[in-house]
């Protein structure tokens, strides 16, 4: 597994129990866990810098009566990337410990959990609740783009995007087929996206049938359809799906089934990503991205597998 695709399925497993824990404890009262560890320093002595210095059950307070900040932390430790990226040391690391935060713990009180949740007691109202902190390893957001075509299967060009184009997917007028799914390459617009918002269009259809499209590497959802249509008829409908990954040339993969072959057009309106990014050339007011258009899906890919190698969002 590449590390790219090791930090979204930790993302996403924690985004999984971060939810399971949050809906039991955030915004109500703290509830009982073990306590973390306790601070390292010495009671009554001097810090030693270099060694560990235990304060056992006491807690060392810091008090500042000026106008700066009582505390600063700062880390002077830096070194650059081959790609000139600056790469800086942390100047604080809480240590993870515990499911939750000890119920005696006081308002203010911060801490990060074993799955890597920073956890926050706030108190007010005579009470205290847990929260968390919002991170891009366990919350996402919706980014809007300028509207953009994905597929639309009545062109060869705007095919390029179908991976498993065949004559046992499509008909000879590109038409996806009776039961068949394709699979379909977002990484020119996203990168480790969790979601996109979209509008489906099916025209020229042979027969009524419906049209699902769900992530990559799922099962195709039983009972379920993003449109419904009818022999000949033009008809569309917005959607949103999950991104599932396939490789690291293509990072964001969409499948889409027809129950009977139609023509697919696929525009996407907004991705969901969480520790993935938007490619800015589609940023509504950002520079166009018209020169990725020029090249053939082939070389995009090929570009794709070079930055992949890297780590790197494949249009920088």
């Amino acid at each position: 597994m590449s590390e790219n695709e090791d930090k979204t399925v930790n993302r996403r497993r924690l985004l999984r129990r971060a939810g399971t824990v949050a809906a039991g404890v955030a915004g109500t009262a703290v509830v009982g866990a073990t306590a973390a560890a306790p601070a390292q320093a010495a009671p009554g002595d001097p810090l030693i810098l270099g060694t560990g210095n235990l304060a056992g059950p006491n807690t060392t307070a810091l008090v500042g009566n000026g106008t700066g900040a009582t505390l600063q932390l700062t880390s002077t430790n830096e070194t650059t990337d081959s790609d000139g990226t600056v790469l800086a040391r942390p100047a604080l690391q809480l240590t993870p410990s515990g499911d939750l935060l000890h119920p005696d713990s006081p308002g203010g009180s911060v801490g990060m959990d074993t799955y890597g949740n920073l956890q926050v007691v706030a108190a007010y109202g005579g009470g205290k609740y847990l929260e968390y902190v919002h991170t891009s390893g366990n919350s996402n957001q919706i980014v809007p783009v300028s509207p953009q075509r994905v597929i639309d299967t009545r062109s060869a060009a705007s095919r390029a995007r179908i991976l498993n184009k065949s004559s046992t997917t499509l008909d000879s007028s590109g038409r996806l087929r009776d039961g068949q799914t394709i699979h379909v390459d977002l990484s020119d617009f996203v990168y480790f996206g969790d979601a996109l918002f979209g509008n489906l269009t099916v025209t020229t259809a042979v027969a009524s049938g419906f049209v699902q499209i769900f992530p990559y590497g799922t099962p195709r959802p039983a009972n379920f359809s993003n449109i419904n249509y009818l022999t000949n008829q033009v008809v569309a409908n917005s959607f949103m799906s999950g991104v599932g990954y396939l490789n690291d040339e293509a990072t964001d993969v969409i499948s889409i089934y027809a129950a009977r072959t139609t023509h697919i057009i696929i525009d996407v309106v907004a991705f969901v990503v969480g520790v993935g990014a938007v490619n800015p050339g589609i940023l509504p007011f950002a520079a166009s991205a018209t020169a990725r258009g020029a090249e053939s899906a082939e070389e995009r890919r090929a570009k794709r597998a070079a930055k992949a190698q890297a780590g790197t969002p494949s249009w920088k």
